[in-house]
């Protein structure tokens, strides 16, 4: 699970753009990031959202370009760790996701069952049922609604 963040302008056209699970146009990013006026705050933020998208169009080294930018921007955006998490999943890099995942979490990330699911889907990767399982459940005493945790567990 990816978690987005919103900026400003441009920039929220980006995030609109990230939260779309359908969406890879980049463009308002591009255009966004263009923006020298543009803050601190909502240039890490736009990189995540980009880099999410890259992450969807399968540009690998894109997103981690952009979630590198943003932790070299604010070293403590967890999003940019969650997300950096997922394109070590999509690459085959398991070790590497789940120090992200554990890293989101550690600076507090918004989402943290987003977290625990990944985590789950690590282990899963591993065949490493019991704490895949358990993971699953973390996710689920923070959200007992989330849907694909409860499909994991077979509520």
């Amino acid at each position: 699970m990816a978690v987005t963040t919103i900026g400003a302008t441009d920039a929220a056209a980006c995030f609109e753009n990230a939260r779309d699970d359908f969406s890879e146009n980049v463009r308002p990013c591009d255009r966004a990031l263009d923006d020298r006026a543009m803050s601190r705050s909502d240039r890490k933020k736009t990189l995540v959202n980009r880099g999410l998208i890259y992450n969807r169009r399968g540009d690998y080294s894109a997103a981690l370009q952009d979630f590198n930018t943003a932790i070299e921007i604010d070293e403590d955006i967890a999003e940019a760790y969650l997300n950096r998490g997922n394109t070590w999943f999509f690459t085959g890099r398991l070790d590497d996701a789940l120090a992200d995942y554990e890293e989101a979490l550690t600076r507090g990330v918004a989402k943290p069952w987003a977290a625990w699911y990944n985590i789950g889907l690590v282990h899963d990767a591993r065949d490493e049922t019991e704490k895949a399982q358990a993971a699953y459940r973390k996710s689920l005493e923070l959200n007992p609604d989330f849907y694909l945790a409860q499909q994991k567990v077979g509520n």
